[in-house]
């Protein structure tokens, strides 16, 4: 009875001290929300939120929807990342659950040695709601695997909806999860799963066709960073490693080589794992990997090492001083995001990331009460709209991609207003710079008349390369959706251009008509002979609309040949 009574009060002494770790940790996490300002992408997203919808151009809606949950409440930048922050605590709390709180210990200093772990803690991204819906996942896959309930099923339609609702790359973990057990595929419980998916999907979906696929066909050719390279493969390869760990990954990489794959659930796992890893290798091939986009395979690398870590010496050994050097250098930085206590002489020309507030004023008193249109930069646009309250646009360049701003029709509130330009590179002609309260350099210019036409539409029919000369001749289809005619003019001269990239660099520029005219919801089908020069295989076209001293719009789809 005496033993008993001591085992359990072992059990009830580990159980405060989970919750004290992890009330910590969302603590910690609220201060770090509340006092560090907006980065641009995750005012991007407050943007979002502040116009709920079923799907935005570059993202599903969950992001926004749980942004617009915190802000009601808050109405800051504690507001706009309250739901992050209690998410990814919670996630945390089922990934425990999941190697069991035996391990406890090693699983503290595994996960705080994950750089993704701390910034997901407090920052506002797509892969805090994506991560949370994968653990979701799993947590009633196990269950599902021991008893096909109906607790595990709706679970299981849940989980994938939300991966789904949170970033595409949520199909992966699914994908590569029936791969490991195709038996699956045999159940009448599992298409039960994929109907009830389908029926909480339909929203999406239907906003999805209501928007002609624009979020899908935005991911599969409409990003600026579509090309190949050399550096993508070779950056991605150096990449993972660091956004797996960075440290703490030799440890859990070697770990991953002891641990046995027979049972069906330590199977998913690894097959999500490698599965995402690879997929994304051979993505590096065609576009650049963004370092968060791999996010998906951390929780599977957890859930296989962890266990592995607690019951070997001399990795746990490993662990925790690998994880304890890492855990200082991340709070350390951590604490640089609130207060700023390194000497400017030390920082270089990397990006402010701070005072943002005051970056804002600045715009706003060398704007003279005109809007402010952004040029490819629709984190300061949005960074703009958050501290001053005031609206502000984003204007997509030929050599860019299109934007939620594009969707949302700010070009039209803007047409024929003055307006303080802002570009987003330096030295450009006829614009001044001057420095920002936070370093930041301000490029600007003023325009008297902004008028851009990024909803004219080229649509290319047939194309055709000669095989000397680097000369194309293509037929096209123009469209003019606007309520108004297109006129050049001598104040404001409409230009059509032919443009070759590589990614966002420009190699050329053709001037296919100097005086672009065409009638308000009409089209015409023209044919066009230019002489481009040599091209190569990853040579892509794309046609763009200038209007007076304004760069060129993007006004048809990147054309590889």
């Amino acid at each position: 009875m005496l033993k008993f009574k001591r085992i359990s009060l072992v059990i009830n002494e580990k159980k405060h001290i989970v919750l004290g770790f992890f009330t910590l940790w969302f603590a910690l996490a609220l201060l770090q929300s509340a006092f560090m300002p907006l980065s641009g992408e995750e005012a991007y997203y407050w943007l979002f939120s502040e116009s709920l919808d079923w799907g935005y151009l570059d993202h599903p809606p969950a992001v926004a929807f749980f942004a617009h949950l915190g802000y009601v409440l808050f109405g800051n930048e504690l507001g706009v990342r309250l739901l992050s922050t209690l998410l990814s605590t919670i996630t945390l709390v089922l990934i425990l659950d999941l190697v069991g709180r035996r391990h406890f210990r090693t699983f503290v200093f595994t996960s705080l040695g994950l750089l993704a772990v701390h910034a997901g803690s407090f920052l506002v991204k797509t892969d805090v709601p994506l991560l949370f819906f994968e653990v979701l996942f799993f947590w009633f896959y196990k269950k599902y695997l021991k008893q096909e309930d109906w607790t595990a099923i709706v679970g299981l339609a849940i989980a994938i909806a939300g991966m789904f609702l949170s970033k595409y790359h949520g199909v992966l973990v699914v994908l590569f999860t029936v791969a490991s057990n195709f038996r699956l595929l045999q159940k009448r419980s599992f298409w039960l799963i994929v109907l009830l998916t389908a029926i909480l999907m339909l929203p999406h979906l239907l906003w999805l066709i209501e928007h002609d696929f624009s979020s899908i066909r935005f991911h599969l050719q409409g990003r600026a960073d579509i090309s190949f390279k050399w550096s993508n493969v070779i950056g991605y390869i150096i990449s993972q490693p660091l956004v797996l760990g960075p440290l703490v990954s030799i440890p859990m990489g070697i770990a991953l080589f002891k641990r046995g794959y027979a049972d069906l659930f330590s199977k998913a796992l690894l097959f999500v794992l490698v599965g995402v890893l690879i997929f994304f290798f051979i993505q590096s091939f065609r576009v650049f990997i963004h370092k968060h986009w791999t996010s998906i395979a951390l929780v599977p690398l957890l859930v296989l090492t962890v266990e592995v870590l607690h019951s070997d010496n001399k990795l746990s050994f490993y662990l925790r001083r690998l994880s304890r050097i890492t855990i200082v250098v991340l709070v350390l930085f951590r604490l640089y995001l609130i207060v700023d206590y390194v000497p400017d002489s030390l920082k270089g020309k990397t990006e402010p990331l701070h005072d943002w507030d005051k970056w804002a004023q600045s715009v706003s008193a060398l704007s003279g009460g005109m809007p402010v249109v952004f040029i490819n930069s629709y984190e300061n646009a949005s960074r703009y709209q958050f501290y001053t309250g005031l609206p502000a646009h984003t204007l997509s360049t030929y050599y860019f991609n299109n934007t939620q701003f594009d969707q949302w029709g700010y070009e039209d509130y803007f047409r024929n207003r003055s307006a303080l330009v802002i570009h987003h590179k330096r030295n450009q002609q006829g614009f001044q710079t001057v420095d920002a309260p936070n370093s930041a350099q301000i490029h600007y210019k003023r325009v008297r008349n902004f008028n851009t036409l990024s909803k004219l539409w080229v649509e290319v029919n047939q194309i055709e390369t000669a095989s000397q000369g680097g000369r194309i001749t293509a037929n096209l289809t123009i469209s003019n959706p606007y309520p108004f005619d297109i006129e050049s003019s001598e104040n404001s001269a409409v230009r059509l251009k032919l443009f070759t990239l590589k990614g966002e660099r420009v190699l050329s520029e053709h001037l296919i008509s100097s005086e672009f005219n065409l009638a308000a919801h009409s089209e015409r089908v023209e044919t066009i002979s230019v002489a481009i020069g040599q091209l190569d295989e990853n040579t892509q076209l794309r046609f763009g609309i200038e209007v007076g001293d304004l760069p060129a719009t993007i006004n048809s789809h990147r054309i590889h040949l």
